[in-house]
């Protein structure tokens, strides 16, 4: 199978100017990422300077495109208060000046306005919604937002939606995500030894491995790999054929050190021990798949498969044909550092890549056998070589998302978590602002202003407030002791002193956070947030929960 490797990422060529712009996140996210990145297009409903903040995390790592929809005018005081706006722009569309300031942040992204309110475009132009990789609705009122968020969860496939606001010194996000199959979780390793596990050339390479024992020099370089293979196999002949039960960790643990030379240096030894958690008592008290994977293997998703199926399934479908022939994952060729000596480190790679190769290729037929099954082929689906190597590496690591919609999260919130995030013992607690910003949405559907709004009705309006999110609990039968109510009435008295307005430090500090839970969704990478998440900028603290 021929490699595609991106343009100056052979190592020897000099890196194209591409690379050298984008060379620290290609680092996290790789050219794959950063190709879906530039390929999107995101939608961001409201001009403000928390849009600005938002956008600007995005423009800088090479967005492909965004659209600013507004009706909004700049005024003296929005020129005063972001970043990309300044006094020349007072007067004129808001959209259009931030979409100008942002677009000369990076020539490579498209920066667009529409000067058009979002109610009359949901009136006149809903199809505009549906142009694009992600919406983002920032400061808008909870009748408009879930407007947006039923048209995006209702395309096909549904069009992932973030919703932030912000208040003062506190801020609230919100993510609708209707499927998202996720290869590139980014694990803290790769590494899968299968010493409890061991295919047939490793069995055959640990047992012809042999040493003089009274050379101390080849006895400190036995690779800690075969140590615990050769250690392995000899308390099997010992027990009856049975691996070391997690109650024999310790006698173990003595077996492996006493197979070792005394009085030499043992590092190769210690190597070997510090290795039994992750690369034997764990594998032996774990199923040969991961259960997470074989949940994957019996959703309808994978089991009912078209041609239209996105990639995700059909490899995951792909994945269930070579476990069932197999009984384990396609093997990752990832070897950790070990003291060995260079001749013998290579010998070992070569076993687990020549085994790496031989489950790729073993894997690559089963994909295609189910390509042909549903009538199409690697090609019309866009799967290269590169994409189905990297499915295979991470095949032990792969998540699905399923995500509440908007109107859930806010109409029938998960109760418990809520109560949970509320009386979290630990950390401090900031999920009664989320019910103080839905109070707030509340008060400007009833009386068209932002509560606050006036410096003489901020205790009036924070008595208000309150009332409307007991009001809200009580719907939702949500509990609140003495002192969640205590927390809720401080919250609403924040809520109406900070009157909806963007403060710059928590603009700035949403910005980047939105931003980079839009990066995850958008690149398909890392674990992005499920789904909601409060911060109070006067304690510091950020809490996160699923509604």
């Amino acid at each position: 199978m021929a490699a595609t490797a991106p343009p100056g990422a052979s190592g020897t060529d000099r890196p194209s100017r591409h690379t050298q712009r984008y060379d620290r996140q290609l680092r996290l996210w790789s050219h794959s990422g950063q190709a879906a990145l530039e390929d999107a297009h995101v939608l961001v409903i409201g001009a403000s300077p928390l849009a600005g903040q938002v956008l600007k995390n995005l423009v800088l790592p090479g967005l492909g495109s965004f659209t600013v929809c507004d009706d909004a005018i700049v005024s003296e005081q929005d020129a005063q208060h972001d970043f990309f706006v300044d006094a020349s722009h007072v007067g004129t569309p808001y959209a259009e000046a931030l979409a100008h300031g942002l677009a000369e942040l990076n020539p490579a992204t498209t920066a667009t306005a529409c000067t058009r309110a979002p109610d009359e475009l949901l009136r006149k132009h809903p199809a505009l919604f549906l142009e694009c990789s992600l919406i983002v609705c920032v400061r808008q009122t909870r009748r408009t937002a879930l407007r947006i968020a039923e048209l995006a969860w209702q395309a096909s496939p549904p069009i992932p939606l973030v919703c932030v606001r912000s208040s003062g010194f506190q801020g609230v996000l919100h993510i609708a995500l209707g499927e998202l199959g996720i290869i590139e979780t980014h694990p803290e390793t790769l590494v899968d030894l299968r010493l409890t596990r061991p295919f047939p050339a490793l069995q055959a390479h640990a047992r012809a491995y042999v040493v003089d024992a009274s050379d101390s020099y080849a006895m400190s370089h036995v690779p800690f790999v075969v140590l615990l293979l050769q250690a392995l196999e000899a308390w099997q002949a010992e027990h009856d054929g049975n691996l070391p039960p997690p109650t024999s960790r310790r006698a173990f643990a003595d077996f492996v050190r006493a197979r070792g030379p005394s009085g030499t240096d043992n590092e190769n030894i210690d190597e070997a021990i510090a290795a039994l958690a992750q690369h034997v008592w764990r594998p032996i008290q774990s199923p040969p798949v991961p259960t997470g994977v074989t949940a994957l293997f019996d959703d309808a998703q994978c089991r009912h498969l078209s041609a239209h199926s996105p990639p995700f399934w059909l490899l995951v479908a792909a994945l269930r044909r070579f476990v069932q022939r197999h009984g384990v994952l396609p093997l990752a060729s990832s070897l950790p550092d070990m003291k060995a000596t260079s001749k013998d480190y290579v010998a070992l790679q070569h076993v687990y890549a020549a085994q790496a190769r031989t489950d790729l290729d073993s894997f690559l037929r089963d994909l295609d056998a189910v390509l042909a099954d549903v009538g199409t082929s690697r090609e019309n689906v866009a799967l290269t070589d590169d994409s189905v190597r990297v499915f295979v590496k991470h095949a032990a690591f792969l998540q699905l998302m399923r995500g509440r919609g908007l109107a859930h999260q806010w109409q029938a919130p998960n109760i418990r978590a809520l109560e949970a995030a509320l009386s979290d013992p630990v950390n401090p607690v900031t999920a009664q602002y989320h019910l103080a910003f839905v109070a707030a949405d509340r008060f400007m559907e009833r009386h068209a202003r932002c509560p606050g709004a006036r410096d003489e009705d901020v205790e009036g309006d924070a008595h208000v407030l309150l009332e409307e999110a007991v009001a809200y609990a009580a719907e939702v039968a949500l509990p609140l002791s003495s002192e969640h109510h205590e927390r809720l009435s401080e919250a609403c008295r924040e809520m109406a002193r900070g009157a909806g307005s963007d403060t710059p430090a928590t603009a700035a500090l949403l910005g980047g956070l939105v931003a980079q839970e839009i990066i995850k969704i958008l690149t398909v990478q890392y674990l992005p947030l499920d789904n909601t998440c409060v911060y109070d900028g006067i304690v510091q603290a950020l809490s996160t929960f699923r509604l």
